[in-house]
């Protein structure tokens, strides 16, 4: 995944976005699985729950995302946002009803923006 756009830091949106990021973080450091999965886009829960053949409670543990940390950099986008914590990249996305996560356990790789380990379609 890959953004181009204008440093937000204070921004409502970036604040906002780095909430979810923050709360969704905490969530996956804590086995707290509902809560993670109630934070993620319908897009990537989806695809969680398809690709790990089981409802995303019991996917998302299995994905092994980084433990995470204090929040490095934020970024918003007009509907999308990029946020960097110590161990990992959020990506995420404005929906209706808020801010939701669209990739996390990303890292960068040579010739590609990013890598990530839970991403949806």
């Amino acid at each position: 995944m890959a953004a181009t756009g204008v440093t937000a830091c204070g921004s409502p949106e970036t604040q906002d976005a780095t909430r979810v990021a923050q709360r969704f973080a905490r969530a996956v450091d804590t086995s707290g699985a509902a809560a993670a999965c109630a934070d993620l886009a319908p897009a990537t829960r989806s695809e969680l729950e398809q690709s790990a053949g089981k409802r995303c409670p019991a996917a998302i543990l299995e994905q092994h995302l980084p433990h995470t940390g204090a929040v490095r950099s934020a970024t918003a986008y007009g509907t999308m946002a990029q946020v960097r914590l110590r161990g990992d990249t959020l990506f995420l996305a404005r929906f209706q009803g808020g801010w939701k996560v669209m990739a996390a356990g990303c890292s960068p790789k040579a010739g590609h923006p990013y890598d990530c380990t839970l991403q949806g379609g």
